[in-house]
């Protein structure tokens, strides 16, 4: 899984702030009256209920509520904006999935900077993707996809849950990578989709082990392979990207917790370290992997430099694809 991957350049890092020197003020003072966790999406998807998850335990390791708003809007730029504009105090936190790495390619006009108006704490985890075809159309691999796709150009399509979504981005990754041309077609959730893979009228598309591995199951698609870095436990017959062929498609989406930019950095150090003992929790990493998240954890700094990287790799996939939002 990514985690593993990831952990031992953790090691150094999460050493290092064991041993950060923190003000005495901080620690003693911080946190002394209710946080709020703005999650800028509507309520009931996943990355909310990992964040109540998440925060609750969150609140028991600090002894102070931590109280999750939804502030959805915008493909998360509402919340988002909102809380880069609160106060730097660690009392107002944000999180985020991808799109906040993607979202700086995407639209021209933001009313924040994502990548410098706000900051790092902890990621919760890396959310791989399941690539899946449908079962009423010849390909029952992801070698003999590739093959059916350059020949039937016509019939080539993948299906998201809408324009400039990790679901896209992933599929035009795919196609840029495996060198296919393929036809977006953009729905409203990914739910809107399931009857058209069903019948073929749309061939392909990423999403969450969750959502599609029962469909899979049903034998109304095909899993062609994960986006994780290792075979994931809920469907260890499905071979990674990585394994055949693709290791530049291994990640998919992430979800973390972030911070006004000028928010002291004890603060930011004191909160990233119990993050950590919470996504350590063996009740909290078995809730993650049962989402479909696979725990990561780590530093601040090494979560900004995480976002950084996700930017730049996003950025040119938007780029060769010509995607933009107003």
């Amino acid at each position: 899984m990514q985690s593993m991957i990831r952990r031992n350049l953790l090691a150094i890092g999460l050493g290092a702030l064991a041993f950060a020197a923190t003000p005495a003020w901080a620690q003693d003072n911080y946190p002394s009256k209710p946080i709020r966790v703005v999650v800028p999406y509507t309520p009931g998807g996943v990355s909310d209920t990992v964040t109540r998850l998440v925060m609750q335990k969150l609140s028991d390791r600090l002894k102070t509520p931590v109280i999750v708003d939804n502030q959805g809007g915008a493909n998360g730029q509402i919340g988002s904006a909102m809380v880069a504009r609160s106060a730097p105090d660690g009392y107002t936190l944000l999180v985020v999935v991808a799109g906040h790495a993607i979202n700086p390619s995407l639209y021209a006009k933001m009313t924040y900077a994502p990548l410098t108006d706000l900051r790092g704490v902890s990621e919760f985890g890396a959310i791989p993707l399941l690539m899946v075809s449908s079962a009423a159309l010849p390909p029952k691999d992801l070698k003999e996809f590739v093959a059916w796709a350059k020949a039937n150009p016509t019939q080539a399509t993948f299906a998201s849950s809408g324009t400039g979504s990790g679901a896209q981005l992933s599929a035009e990754l795919f196609a840029q990578t495996a060198g296919v041309a393929m036809t977006h077609i953009p729905y409203k959730g990914m739910a809107p989709a399931l009857p058209d893979l069903f019948s073929g009228q749309v061939a392909m598309a990423f999403d969450s082990v969750q959502t599609m591995m029962p469909q899979v199951r049903s034998g109304k698609l095909r899993a062609l392979a994960m986006t994780s870095a290792r075979r994931w436990p809920a469907a260890p017959e499905v071979p990674t990207m990585a394994e055949q062929g693709y290791p530049s498609l291994t990640g998919g989406s992430w979800i973390g917790l972030l911070a006004p930019a000028k928010v002291p950095g004890d603060i930011v150090r004191k909160l990233s370290s119990e993050m950590q003992k919470v996504i350590d929790a063996p009740d909290v990493h078995a809730k993650l992997i049962e989402y479909g998240i696979d725990p990561v954890g780590g530093t601040p700094e090494q979560f900004d430099a995480f976002i950084q990287s996700e930017a730049r790799r996003w950025a040119d996939v938007v780029k060769k694809a010509n995607i933009r939002l107003e």
